[in-house]
């Protein structure tokens, strides 16, 4: 069994258009209620707590099963109207809402907070009453909506409805920010081959050294160039434009139908461009999934490295985030695996001929050149090597597990390495000194095999 999602764009009416709205607004009222009942238990445990009670004996965080009772019983009261929408539509809510507050109480994210009409997106989810035909979508309390166009995908996930072969789970409406309506349909379908006889791809271990330049650079452990994504300019072709527009909206009145306007107008063009650099990588990420079996990122620290007023708007016009992502779900998808590198892991400054790791790397320094071995070579190119021997290593499959002999470098039973892997071990982060400005990036003392 596997789940799979396909998103098409809706073709509202001005009345499906209020009635979507209307739903979106009951989502976050469902929300802002759960959020309210989860504030005043955290104050009542922390009244507990200034009563001298012990943790055993304070009040329970809620749970979504406490808030689902809690909600059918006040329902009749808080919200009369409930009627007109589907249960879905609160069900996900007060799911959301406990969820966010059992991240909180693991440390991951802040508490939960009050959503506004104007700072959310439109969007709630729906679960029963689901169809799709050619052309349209059903939704639950809500009827049958047009969609804008047709696509293969959409195509391809009707013939699996129609022959059993998939299950509709569920719905998830959004109002984007250009103003449209986008339904992503969730399913699940029975896989065609087992998990267990499912073949991998047959291409090499390959990493992939994320840049600015370059936008990915893809190589094999033997310094291979395997496939390259061109920097993205998808907002910073359109800055120009953006500008003009931003300046639109801060001179209309706030609240007047013209600011509306121009908000609209802004917001399409930010999609524009969203929609170019995604369609880039799905098509990037999508060749190398079915191509190869194992692929290695880095573990990048984008918020630090946007602290940097000079890179902050290339950077954040390549989607690292969003290319690791597709790799994730799409490896899996073709039976491939995504390894991810440690933080520490000195990918740029490594040689991936000899192993030796340079002390110092400056950004403006595009080419690598090694001063043990000699080598010359791409500075991404270089990266990219090393992390696909990083993955080899990791797997156990590259020259220092294979050709295991000799304990002294140089012996009669060592095997030579054929690439940057020279012995290093794959053991917990330790911490590094601090970064000269410039640099590309941060080391870690390596540990050779005994």
């Amino acid at each position: 069994m596997s789940h799979g999602a396909v998103r098409v764009r809706l073709d509202v009416t001005d009345v499906q258009a209020g009635m979507l709205l209307r739903a979106a607004g009951a989502r976050r009222f469902a929300w802002n209620w759960a959020v309210a009942k989860i504030k005043a238990n955290a104050d009542q445990w922390t009244a507990e707590a200034t009563y001298g009670l012990e943790r055993a004996d304070r009040v329970r965080p809620l749970s979504f099963f406490t808030l689902a009772k809690m909600w059918t019983t006040e329902k009749p009261d808080v919200a009369p109207w409930a009627g007109e929408h589907s249960t879905w539509t609160f069900r996900y809510a007060l799911r959301d809402a406990a969820n966010a507050h059992a991240a909180f109480l693991a440390g991951e994210r802040r508490f939960p907070r009050f959503k506004s009409r104007r700072r959310d997106r439109s969007r709630f989810t729906v679960r029963d009453g689901l169809a799709l035909k050619a052309g349209w979508v059903r939704l639950a309390k809500y009827g049958w909506v047009r969609i804008s166009s047709a696509c293969p995908q959409q195509a391809k996930l009707r013939r699996l409805l129609r022959r059993g072969n998939a299950v509709l789970q569920h719905i998830t409406v959004t109002k984007h920010s250009d103003g449209r309506w986008y339904a992503t349909v969730n399913f699940t379908r029975e896989a065609r081959t087992p998990a267990a006889q499912r073949t991998a791809p047959a291409g090499p271990v390959v990493g992939v050294d994320r840049g600015v330049k370059t936008a990915a650079v893809v190589a094999d452990a033997n310094g291979q160039m395997v496939a390259e994504l061109p920097a993205s300019r998808a907002l910073r072709d359109r800055l120009r434009h953006v500008r003009h527009l931003q300046r639109s909206v801060s001179r209309a009145q706030k609240g007047s139908a013209n600011r509306h306007k121009a908000v609209a107008r802004l917001g399409r063009a930010h999609a524009r461009a969203a929609a170019v650099r995604a369609d880039a990588l799905h098509a990037f990420t999508a060749r190398l999934a079915r191509e190869h079996a194992v692929v290695v990122v880095e573990t990048l620290a984008t918020k630090n490295l946007m602290a940097n007023r000079a890179l902050a708007a290339a950077i954040g016009d390549q989607g690292w985030a969003e290319l690791a992502r597709q790799l994730q779900y799409k490896t899996a998808r073709h039976g491939g695996q995504l390894i991810v590198a440690d933080r520490w892991f000195a990918s740029s400054k490594t040689c991936s001929s000899c192993g030796a790791v340079k002390l110092k790397l400056t950004l403006a320094e595009r080419s690598y050149r090694c001063d043990a071995c000699g080598l010359i070579c791409d500075r991404d190119t270089n990266a990219a090597a090393n992390l696909a021997a990083w993955g080899e290593h990791t797997l156990g499959t590259c020259p220092c597990v294979i050709q295991a002999g000799d304990r002294h470098p140089g012996g009669p039973s060592a095997g030579a390495s054929r690439h940057a892997c020279g012995g290093w071990v794959s053991g917990p982060a330790v911490s590094a000194g601090p970064v000269l400005p410039g640099e590309a990036g941060t080391s870690r003392p390596r540990v050779s095999v005994a």
